[in-house]
């Protein structure tokens, strides 16, 4: 307790001399940015009333809600989107030895959950423009075990051969997944992505576009498949109490370190106030490829109660992102640096703003606050994020995790 009383005065100090100097005391965040005042005493009610946790009415209305938003016809609700994948995987019949292709852009738990189901696969370049599949390496990768392509939409841009990559798989008979981890709400030809494919997930982990701590959700607009997430979903347990706990322990937390407008103090008093609460996104166990035991786990009453809080917020969020990046998109034009493209009949979310620097400048950002006021984040450090993981094969992907840096998509 000395100790944290020791930091914190420490950096109490630090913010003073901040603010005598003239420069700020917070920056906009990366995460979280959509939690307020209301998700905080919807934890707080929960927290109180755990009588009902395990009313899977409320759940049920939550995919209702989150079906009829995202126009599908079918939604199920998780504890991640890396757990609503593994779903798609099993409703897709996929075997053990069957192979899938995947971007060589992407993040650790996308590759693990094909890993669990001991599916095989095989990594494919992306595009610069969108950070997207590149759809004209994908019939090179196919092979006699191929069944599935899984695409991604990422930083909320629709990914630029979304077409392309559909009409391949239709070719040679192959499943599409869809990764719409960074992009829910995102629109192309007036419908939201997820909507095109034979099964999509989102993901509501706390850097995402809405946000429930953890959670995710998986769609799809065929009735065999849904049968089969379904069946998938009802043998899936729900998280235990002490999680449950943390769950909700963390919409306060999360709201007071990077929301609040007195983050600066208020945050380091919550985050000492619930240390012992604190939830990782990915844990040690899946950066080493191991299936946790918590895995596969589906959605409880309190966390869907936030979910449906932040559905009712979400297209207004979104709207805000867009603004926001039509300023990026200026400073990118006074400054000399390519704007992320934003293919014909799409509408991004931008969840980040994606940015193409020189190697130096992504090895440390602290030029951002200097030049842009604002901190940056550095998805991806390598091409299976966040572990140090290569790929080889992919020139693109390589590029992309020496160069691309991305800056926050809410401000204040």
């Amino acid at each position: 307790m000395l100790s944290s009383i020791t930091s914190f005065g420490i950096n109490q100090a630090k913010n003073l001399v901040k603010f005598f100097l003239g420069k700020p005391l917070t920056y906009p965040s990366l995460g979280s940015m959509t939690l307020d005042k209301d998700d905080v005493r919807i934890a707080k009610t929960w927290l109180k009333n755990k009588a009902k946790w395990n009313d899977d009415s409320l759940v049920a209305e939550y995919e209702r809600m989150f079906a009829k938003w995202n126009g599908s016809k079918y939604a199920f609700a998780f504890m991640g989107g890396r757990v609503a994948l593994s779903s798609c995987i099993f409703a897709l019949d996929l075997q053990p030895g069957d192979e899938v292709i995947l971007p060589g852009y992407t993040c650790v738990v996308v590759p693990n959950a094909f890993q669990f189901a001991d599916i095989k696969t095989k990594f494919c370049d992306i595009e610069l423009d969108t950070y997207g599949l590149d759809a004209s390496l994908i019939e090179d990768k196919i092979g006699p075990q191929t069944k599935a392509i899984m695409l991604h939409h990422l930083y909320g841009l629709v990914c630029r051969d979304y077409e392309k990559i559909i009409n391949i798989a239709k070719k040679h008979n192959l499943k599409i997944i869809e990764d719409c981890s960074h992009s829910t709400g995102a629109k192309y030809k007036g419908h939201n992505v997820g909507n095109y494919g034979d099964v999509a997930f989102y993901s509501s982990e706390q850097s995402k576009v809405f946000n429930t701590i953890q959670g995710g959700v998986a769609v799809t607009n065929n009735k065999f498949i849904a049968d089969k997430i379904k069946s998938y979903y009802l043998k899936a347990g729900l998280p235990d109490a002490a999680w449950i706990e943390k769950q909700l322990s963390n919409v306060i937390l999360n709201y007071f370190q990077y929301k609040h407008p007195q983050r600066w103090w208020m945050g380091e008093v919550m985050r000492f106030r619930y240390k012992k609460m604190h939830l990782v996104s990915t844990t040690h166990e899946e950066e080493c490829g191991i299936q946790p035991v918590h895995y596969g786990r589906r959605m409880p009453a309190p966390v869907a109660a936030i979910g449906i809080n932040q559905l009712k917020k979400i297209d207004r969020y979104n709207s805000l992102r867009r603004q926001n990046a039509r300023k990026w998109d200026g400073w990118c034009e006074n400054n000399g640096y390519d704007k992320p493209l934003i293919i014909n009949d799409s509408v991004p979310v931008y969840l980040r703003y994606p940015l193409m620097v020189l190697p130096e400048k992504k090895r440390n950002t602290s030029w951002v606050i200097d030049e842009i006021g604002v901190r940056a984040g550095i998805w991806f450090r390598s091409h299976i994020h966040p572990v140090d993981r290569s790929v080889n094969g992919c020139p693109n992907a390589d590029r992309a995790v020496q160069r691309c840096i991305n800056l926050p998509g809410l401000m204040e």
